[in-house]
This record gives C-alpha cells, structure tokens and sequence, in this order.
C-alpha cells in the first residue's frame, strides 16, 4: 500500500511537448498564407514619374468632366448635383461623346474616403482612361 502512495505523490517533471509540433505547423502555415491576402484587387493608376510632373498639359474645358465630392458627401458633375448609381452612365454617355474626355475627381478632405473610393469605382467601371484625382482646399 506504501508502493501506491509513493506513485501517486510522484508528480512528473517534464513539460507536455505534444502539441508542440501542431502549434508550430499552424503558425508556419498561417505566415505563409496571410501575406497572399495582403495583394487585394485594387484599382490601378499610373503614378506620374519626374519628366511628367514637370510637364504642364493643357486640356481644353470641353474634354475635362469634373467630378466634385464635397464635405457633406453629396456628388456633383460639372455642377449639378447627383445620385451616385447614375455616375457611371453619365461617364459613359460622356465618352461616347467624346472619348479624349479627362474625368477630374475632385474630393474635399472632409468628405468619406468610402464616398470618394465609390466614385472611383464608378470611374473605372465605366471605362475611362484618363483620371485626374484631385484634392480641394478647406
């Protein structure tokens, strides 16, 4: 009876390693994977190098569409206030007109970045190749 106490006072000095080996396989394969959901679909502009920020290009005020995001989130074009579903068909309608048409997104600091990011997918849904983004003063 003295053999069975002795065993069970006995307490184990080493350290559980068996989920070790499974902790440290879902770690690798966490940083593996994370860095693949990191290149989201974005949309993509041409960025301006040295020689064409020097240059000044003059558009005429005929081929320019002005899109305006003011600080209460409303959008205008060219001045007349719009629901923004419609901005892709008036773009489009725009370009079949005139397809050397410039689209000018002109956005207030105080405005949404969600409402200016909207508008932005509307400009490429609707296939424009010129896009000009622009910041307003306050």
């Amino acid at each position: 009876m003295s053999l069975l106490k002795n065993k069970r006072q006995r307490k184990s000095s080493e350290i559980p390693t068996t989920a070790t080996s499974d902790i440290a396989f879902l770690l690798l394969i966490f940083f593996i994977v994370m860095p693949m959901k990191v290149d989201e679909i974005g949309i993509f502009m041409a960025l301006p190098g040295k020689k064409a920020q020097t240059q000044t290009v003059r558009i005429r005020q005929s081929n320019v569409l002005t899109i305006k995001i003011h600080g209460n989130n409303s959008v205008t074009v060219d001045g007349s206030t719009i629901v923004l579903p419609s901005l892709r068909s008036m773009i489009e309608q725009r370009l079949v007109e005139n397809p050397e048409t410039v689209v000018i997104v002109e956005t207030h600091p105080d405005a949404d970045y969600g409402m200016m990011v909207a508008c932005l997918d509307e400009v490429k849904l609707s296939d424009a190749r010129k896009v000009s983004l622009k910041t307003t003063g306050m």
